[in-house]
């Protein structure tokens, strides 16, 4: 698989807002993970959080998969948020997936749930979460890890 729109990773962007990239997944920021009001606007049950920090979700459910930005993650810490993400959505919840920026972490770990939740393949999942929100840039080392991730899931 190629993902030429994802290359080269050229860091951490801003974004703005959380944005809803697949149904009831929301990706955003460690800011709108903390804003409760922004939370119940968009009926966000759960917030998956990727960072090493613990934000304040109020009375909002949080699941900490801490992990960083790059290669230094295990493969294990890339599946218990994908697989965190896929339980709560299909317990009905609508899930927030954050990171620090909302553009590397979030986009990747969102986008291989899709593809559980889905049937659909990884490339078109990562489209739809770019067509979404166009700031993404997940790093190379993660998309790896989507790719391991839906591979083996397939098989």
């Amino acid at each position: 698989m190629t993902f030429t729109r994802w290359e080269p990773y050229g860091g951490p962007r801003a974004c703005f807002g959380m944005d809803e990239v697949g149904a009831g997944i929301f990706v955003g920021t460690r800011s709108d993970a903390e804003d409760e009001s922004l939370l119940r606007d968009r009926g966000v049950d759960a917030v998956v959080s990727l960072t090493h920090d613990d934000p304040d979700t109020g009375s909002v459910a949080r699941v900490d998969t801490p992990m960083t930005d790059g290669p230094q993650n295990e493969y294990s810490a890339f599946v218990d948020a994908v697989e965190t993400v896929v339980a709560r959505r299909e317990a009905g919840q609508r899930v927030l997936v954050h990171c620090s920026a909302g553009a590397s972490r979030s986009p990747a770990v969102a986008a291989a749930a899709m593809t559980r939740l889905t049937d659909r393949g990884l490339d078109e999942a990562f489209e739809q979460v770019l067509a979404r929100r166009p700031e993404v840039d997940p790093h190379d080392a993660l998309v790896r890890r989507a790719v391991t991730f839906v591979a083996r899931d397939r098989e």
